[in-house]
């Protein structure tokens, strides 16, 4: 799936194919084959072991395929890469500043959310590149939504209460609303929200909810 909005010069899809959550040179390759084909942009990709936690890497150039230990966020304004973040329930969010060609790439579930993994990956690309939020637009790609995030009054408590629907059973969290106030309170006021939901019925992508353990992972994935 290919979200609206995305600049010349860079690639953003949203996978809906089977894999387990890990990935191999061969698959990486394929990837990479699609990349060139589709949107004419040639790039390495780069992967990470997420671990929702709030830990943001910053990519270098490579020639193949590879994967960061330990991390829940990607960076880079070096051209010819691509960065893939794993998602199956967990909202994804992309942001590009074509004017400075620097690109993100988040893995948010709730936890890295409450621990503001956005505001701290925007921290680091101030600091380290030449992003500038004025510049830059956010994608929030295919997650779980409010209408399907039922949570114990546990993770509710972590968010802001205008961002936790209590007219149900159990509280339910707007995580995608959340991050675009993170994002716009930072200056990036361009935010494109996919609207897909990966837990409804009917949904074309992996989710953990309702197909456990032994479901597949999406994937977020963009290049320049």
């Amino acid at each position: 799936m290919i979200p609206r909005d995305v600049p010349k010069g860079f690639a953003l899809f949203y996978t809906t194919f089977d894999i387990d959550g890990r990935l191999n040179e061969e698959k990486a390759r394929k990837m990479m084959d699609f990349v060139r084909e589709r949107f004419g942009v040639e790039a390495a990709l780069h992967t990470c072991t997420q671990v929702h936690g709030v830990t943001v890497t910053r990519v270098q150039t490579a020639q193949s395929w590879s994967e960061c230990d330990s991390c829940d966020a990607l960076l880079s304004d070096e051209r010819n890469v691509a960065l893939g973040i794993k998602v199956a329930d967990c909202l994804p969010v992309t942001m590009i500043d074509s004017a400075h060609s620097v690109v993100a790439n988040i893995h948010s579930g709730w936890r890295g959310a409450a621990s503001q993994i956005t505001a701290l990956t925007i921290d680091k690309l101030e600091r380290e590149t030449a992003f500038e939020a004025a510049s830059a637009t956010a994608w929030l790609g295919p997650s779980i939504r409010s209408c399907c995030f039922e949570v114990g009054e546990e993770v509710a408590i972590q968010f802001p209460q205008k961002f936790v629907e209590r007219t149900k059973a159990k509280p339910h969290v707007d995580l995608v609303s959340f991050t675009a106030h993170v994002l716009e309170s930072r200056g990036i006021q361009r935010v494109v929200d996919t609207g897909l939901c990966t837990r409804c019925e009917g949904s074309i992508f992996h989710s953990y909810r309702r197909d456990g353990k032994t479901g597949g992972r999406n994937l977020a994935v963009v290049a320049q």
